[in-house]
């Protein structure tokens, strides 16, 4: 899978199948493979039966995925830690740097046409927002790399091309 250039790749031993765009579907006889990312990483990669059951697959060895995950069972209290550490960070920066782009989007020409500009209550240095785009990027590659994903928490990671 590589998630930048909005494919996946199917293997089957060690042999390259197919390659489709993202969102994807492999069929695997009757069951198939779906497989789904965000802009930093993958979001779902599981195997649905015919009957409707599915489950996630491991990821393969020598990913990211599978170093986080060997990461989380070697080391349950820092994997949580990290997952705790990237909510934070991703709810702090909806409320922070939310009406800050409100606040550029509301003095666009096309907003203006409609309605009057608004003003952010909060207004934070360049160096503080970049620090929170940072932050933000490394907790949404966290939050991939454990296929965590929340529509309103991980706004800012949406799905590729989906």
């Amino acid at each position: 899978m590589n998630h930048t250039s909005q494919q996946a790749s199917m293997y089957r031993n060690g042999r390259h199948v197919s390659t489709a765009e993202m969102p994807a579907r492999f069929a695997v006889g009757h069951d198939r493979v779906e497989v789904s990312a965000t802009r930093y990483g993958m979001q779902r990669i599981h195997l649905v039966h015919a009957d409707g059951g599915q489950r996630r697959l491991d990821p393969a060895p020598g990913t990211p995925e599978h170093w986080r995950g060997r990461l989380s069972r070697r080391h349950p209290r820092v994997g949580r830690s990290l997952a705790v550490c990237a909510v934070i960070v991703l709810a702090a920066n909806l409320v922070l740097l939310a009406p800050q782009l409100l606040e550029t989007v509301s003095h666009s020409a096309i907003w203006a046409r409609h309605a009057a500009p608004l003003n952010s209550p909060i207004a934070l240095p360049a160096w503080a927002n970049t620090a929170l785009a940072l932050t933000s990027a490394l907790a949404g590659v966290e939050r991939a790399l454990t296929f965590r994903h929340n529509r309103l928490l991980d706004v800012d990671t949406d799905v590729v091309d989906a």
